[in-house]
């Protein structure tokens, strides 16, 4: 019985559908909800690439460890040094990428607990879902 009960393919397979379903929360009208699991989508996106970075049969650090298991995007992206380098140069060279990445870097899931706008909702799910510079089509390219 393995020890872990996530790993990187379980991970992507948990963006996707929270992606999915804040997509029809949101054509429901459900915005609080499209809001969470937006950017829940985007907090499993990125701990696919950090358990990337856990190679098979390595003992890995207890800091890197335990910092993985928060909700700050921003704090998520910067954990993997590789994968940091990489966003912010594609966000220097993708002014739409960098739009995006700005909306959706401060997602709050404590914001479950309020009523979140419309707008707002909108906003983040088009951030994060564009088809050609949205926050999960960069990182579906890094995971």
């Amino acid at each position: 019985m393995p020890i872990a009960k996530l790993n990187r393919t379980i991970l992507q397979t948990l963006a996707e559908s929270r992606l999915e379903e804040g997509r029809i929360l949101l054509a429901n009208k459900q915005w609080t909800g499209s809001y969470y699991l937006t950017g829940l989508a985007v907090e499993c996106a990125l701990k696919a690439c950090l358990a990337r970075a856990v190679k098979q049969h390595d003992y890995p650090d207890k800091k890197f460890v335990n910092d993985m298991y928060q909700h700050d995007l921003k704090r998520l992206a910067a954990l993997d040094a590789g994968l940091s380098v990489a966003l912010q140069d594609d966000l220097q060279n993708d002014a739409m990428l960098a739009a995006n990445w700005n909306t959706i870097q401060d997602w709050d899931g404590e914001k479950r607990y309020d009523i979140v706008q419309e707008q707002v909702a909108r906003s983040l799910y088009d951030a994060t879902a564009d088809a050609t510079s949205g926050v999960m089509q960069w990182i579906r390219g890094k995971w």
